[in-house]
């Protein structure tokens, strides 16, 4: 190749790059200048820098040579993607039609799980013919990679909807719910489960024309089965389904699937019963902040004072919702045809405020709700005992897909009695390392007010598959890249032994960083420094900082130094066991840190660098020499909230007790 005509496929390659976000226009110049100065080609020097992962690459060279990547099909566009695949518009040629076509990553080829996954996912697609469940058109391999052709739905998912209008009414809900029930139904009857029914994976589409449903009722298709279950499987297939994981989301997961057992029909009834409430009252039935709270929850049934929900529906409606929703499968709706008949059943036309309800029913506690406020402002010094936890996400996805690895009192019973038994060992062993945080002390001196709790804006700051936005500028120090953490997680983290990677934040006046961090066995120190400006050397900047005995929270100048003016506590129990939330707000006079629901401690603003800007750390451990190691700590979900007062016509706070 000349080499003009290697610039220009650089120079287009980069385009594609900057069209697609993956790269920022900062960077996509400096690598215009390298590849015209120098014969390295862009995406090998893109990979080099950290500004894009093989997974990017890949992505970025399909649509490039769109009739290469599937023979008889021509890739038009970018639908989405995830940890091992991604979904493509495409034309299939022979036929000149619209599909959607998903392919495993060229990075995920070697995965035997990958595979797996995806040939399960066409074959219980082959299996259903049904208007509301995506259909299958087409699997294959093509030079090692899988492909499956699927039905091309033009829509919005429930999840989008949600987005846009914050919730829907109950006629919608019940509406979508019926139609996924039909759709549960004929894929029952053709032996399979989805065991993943959430917002993101029903797709709404207009009625045809000339339907009875043209009128403005959507269509209702069902997408992803990359988690089925056959109902008939040999044992030997079930090994993807089952065994010692968490699979599904697990803000809309059964409690059953909490257990790490094979699942029937019924899980899939409580998923589209969590789904049916967020539709209707704008949230997930359970937010807890972590599994602790989620399978607390979710073993007992559901008592809420109804006059609390945003919306009033019926009590045929509501008792529906909580029959759904029973913790014991064997209390649900023991059909689809019963369900079904009961939503034909539901008194909709009531569901307005004006509606009949009972106010408050006799069933269980919603507790350890996520949303907590922040006490009123008394003085320019708060006791730290008085700040609440800002409202955080849960330390798991709770509505991203993941497999979760269960500790070994959870892996599958052989009977009903045992797997209660295995359930109450999880719960009492996670609710007591949830205890365990909110118990140690933190030493750190609260200053000046906060009252900045309420979140107007969210800007995601990590993808959860690419480098994108990260250290503008070029001071990355070690190798980073997005790899595999160990729930099956996409996460950064530094493969060299030591490194330091900045993330510089557009200007908010008052900005939440949160930051998941999964700190691993061995590891020396972990810092997350924050309020500095990378373009300054030496510039000074909080940092909160790992260690395996201690959180502490102080300053420092540079990467590598130590600590002054410092403030610690214990690490908590459960340190290396999961990922752990941190948040770091910037209030009037001082920054907050908070690990998880506990206040740290604080920083005037005065005595750290006025940057936007966050850093993650990670300290040489000791014994790992030159050798590549494995990642000192996985850091995922990192988002930025931007702060305002709360208005008027908030709410009080609620009192603290204690």
């Amino acid at each position: 190749m000349s080499t003009d005509r290697r610039i220009d496929e650089d120079l287009k390659f980069i385009e594609t790059c900057v069209e697609l976000k993956l790269l920022s226009e900062t960077d996509a110049e400096t690598l215009r200048q390298v590849i015209v100065e120098s014969k390295i080609f862009a995406a090998q020097e893109s990979l080099q820098r950290g500004l894009l992962t093989a997974a990017d690459v890949d992505i970025v060279h399909s649509l490039r040579h769109p009739l290469d990547v599937v023979p008889g099909y021509d890739i038009l566009g970018l639908v989405g993607r995830g940890g091992m695949g991604v979904v493509y518009r495409a034309k299939q040629l022979d036929l000149d039609r619209i599909v959607a076509l998903k392919t495993v990553l060229i990075s995920n080829i070697s995965s035997s799980t990958a595979a797996a996954r995806f040939e399960r996912e066409a074959k219980a697609l082959a299996r259903l013919q049904h208007p509301n469940i995506v259909q299958a058109l087409n699997f294959g391999k093509h030079l090692g990679r899988y492909y499956f052709a699927m039905e091309y739905v033009m829509g919005r998912s429930c999840e989008q909807a949600l987005h846009q209008e914050g919730r829907l009414t109950p006629e919608a809900a019940w509406s979508i719910a019926r139609q996924v029930a039909s759709g549960l139904l004929h894929a029952f009857r053709q032996n399979v489960i989805h065991r993943d029914i959430k917002p993101a994976n029903l797709l709404l589409l207009q009625a045809p024309e000339g339907s009875m449903a043209a009128g403005g009722e959507e269509v209702v298709k069902i997408t992803d089965f990359g988690l089925a279950m056959f109902a008939d499987a040999e044992p030997e297939q079930m090994r993807l389904t089952t065994g010692d994981k968490i699979m599904g989301s697990p803000a809309y997961m059964s409690p059953e699937q909490f257990g790490g057992e094979a699942v029937d029909y019924r899980a899939d009834i409580y998923s589209l019963g969590a789904t049916v409430w967020h539709l209707i009252f704008g949230t997930p039935p359970f937010q807890g902040k972590n599994l602790a709270s989620l399978l607390s929850q979710k073993s007992q049934p559901i008592q809420a004072d109804r006059r609390s929900l945003p919306i009033q529906i019926s009590d045929d409606q509501w008792q529906l919702l909580m029959r759904m929703l029973n913790p014991d499968p064997a209390h649900r709706p023991s059909s689809y045809d019963e369900l079904i008949a009961d939503i034909d059943r539901l008194s909709v036309e009531l569901s307005t405020m004006g509606g009949p309800i009972s106010g408050m029913l006799d069933l269980a506690a919603i507790s350890d709700q996520q949303t907590m406020a922040a006490p009123a402002v008394r003085s320019t010094k708060v006791d730290p005992q008085d700040v609440a936890a800002p409202a955080d996400p849960a330390p798991i996805p709770l509505s991203q897909t993941v497999d979760l690895q269960l500790p070994a009192a959870a892996k599958p019973s052989k009977s009903n009695r045992s797997r209660v038994f295995s359930l109450i060992v999880i719960a009492i062993a996670l609710i007591l390392a949830t205890i365990g945080l909110t118990l140690y002390q933190s030493l750190g001196e609260v200053r000046g007010p906060r009252p900045y709790t309420r979140v107007v804006e969210t800007v995601g700051l990590y993808d959860g598959v690419t480098l994108s936005g990260w250290d503008v500028g070029g001071s990355m120090i070690g190798a980073w890249n997005t790899v595999e953490a160990p729930d099956a997680s996409n996460a950064l983290a530094c493969l060299s032994r030591q490194g330091a990677l900045t993330r510089r934040l557009e200007g908010k006046l008052h900005p939440r960083i949160s930051i998941f961090v999964w700190a691993q066995p061995g590891f020396e120190k972990v810092d997350i420094d924050f309020s500095f400006d990378p373009s300054v050397r030496d510039d000074l900047r909080g940092s909160l900082r790992f260690t395996p005995s201690e959180i502490i929270l102080g300053e420092k100048q540079g990467d590598f130094e130590e600590l002054s003016n410092q403030v610690s506590s214990a690490s908590p129990p459960g340190l290396f066991e999961r990922y752990h939330v941190v948040h770091f707000e910037r209030q009037p006079t001082d920054w907050y840190v908070f690990f998880e629901q506990r206040l740290v401690g604080t920083i005037p603003i005065s005595r750290v660098g006025s940057g936007a800007a966050i850093r993650l750390v990670v300290h040489p451990s000791p014994g790992t020499g030159s050798e590549t190691p494995s990642p000192n700590a996985y850091f995922s979900e990192v988002r930025l909230d931007n702060l305002a007062e709360p208005k008027a016509a908030d709410p009080p706070p609620p009192a603290e007790e204690g």
